[in-house]
């Protein structure tokens, strides 16, 4: 009762936006990019979760009503019962808490304010047939997304500030075996980080469209704004880099995955085992670090 109530306190007028190709390689490694091309920044941005407009009833075309399914939990992952789709993979990534402030007019999104930070799993489907839209891979419904609930505070996305002190792991328990999921990898080393992704993420809300019907990505500031304009975001910033098992293995059922946000100055070689043991068996994380531990049902 406790977690639910926090969780819909967190979520109350907050949408789920993801960022897609923020760490070199992904792209390509998911299936969901050219393997010629080279990234230079990310690839798009997505929305997984967009809050029901409060006084409205609402649309009842399938694409808006999916997209309005809450799908962020704590300590589960559903896999999905959509027919067609297969290869069911975590995403460890950063979870970014914003304010979005628009303009006077209401006619954009002017900035964000980073406000929290989290571990989250921007769960996908890696398979899905049909499928042309990034987000119809993001949201199956509820336990299609997860996050820690514990975070950071932050008061600056800054070079030099706190966040550039955080690290990011995932690891993986099947039939009692563990297996490292992704590299230890230091959250400044983003394919893009700070303002900068900050102003792209802006930008990207204001004018991404999509172009043809083969297009990954989607228009974003309109469906902010079907949904009474959302007063912040949860922003997936991007998934870590997999190691060769992360990236050869789908998620079946029992299967369990940690996440980890660290502070290296805390543990500059990663966490322990035993604190992983810890955190596989939900006992409170020490200082430094915020986790999510999962088990897919």
């Amino acid at each position: 009762m406790m977690r639910t109530a926090a969780r819909l306190k967190l979520w109350h007028r907050c949408c789920g936006i993801g960022v897609a190709g923020n760490v070199a390689g992904h792209m390509a490694r998911a299936g969901e990019a050219d393997e010629h091309s080279v990234a230079t920044a990310p690839a798009a941005i997505f929305t997984y979760y967009l809050p029901p407009h409060p006084f409205v009833v609402q649309d009842m075309l399938a694409d808006k009503q999916r997209l309005e399914h809450f799908p962020v939990t704590y300590a589960v992952i559903l896999l999905p019962k959509i027919p067609g789709a297969c290869k069911v993979q975590i995403e460890p990534e950063m979870g970014l808490y914003a304010d979005i402030v628009y303009s006077v007019d209401r006619s954009r999104v002017e900035r964000l304010v980073p406000r929290r930070v989290a571990a989250f799993n921007d769960c996908s489907i890696r398979s899905l047939e049909g499928a042309s839209k990034l987000s119809q891979k993001k949201n199956w419904g509820f336990g299609s997304k997860g996050i820690s609930l514990r975070s950071f505070p932050i008061d600056s996305f800054a070079p030099g500030s706190f966040v550039d002190n955080l690290a990011l792991v995932a690891y993986f328990k099947r039939d009692m075996q563990v297996y490292q999921y992704t590299v230890n990898a230091p959250v400044r080393n983003y394919l893009m980080f700070h303002e900068p992704l900050l102003e792209w993420i802006v930008e990207c809300i204001n004018v991404q469209s999509s172009q043809t019907d083969t297009d990954k990505s989607e228009e974003v500031f309109t469906r902010l704004a079907e949904s009474d304009y959302p007063t912040s975001t949860w922003i997936a910033l991007g998934a870590g880099e997999y190691t060769q098992w992360g990236q050869q293995n789908y998620l079946q059922p029992a299967d369990e995955t940690v996440i980890m946000i660290y502070d290296e100055r805390i543990f500059p070689e990663g966490p322990s085992s035993e604190e992983l043991e810890r955190q596989f068996n939900d006992l409170p994380a020490p200082e430094g670090i915020v986790a999510l531990h999962q088990t897919f049902l």
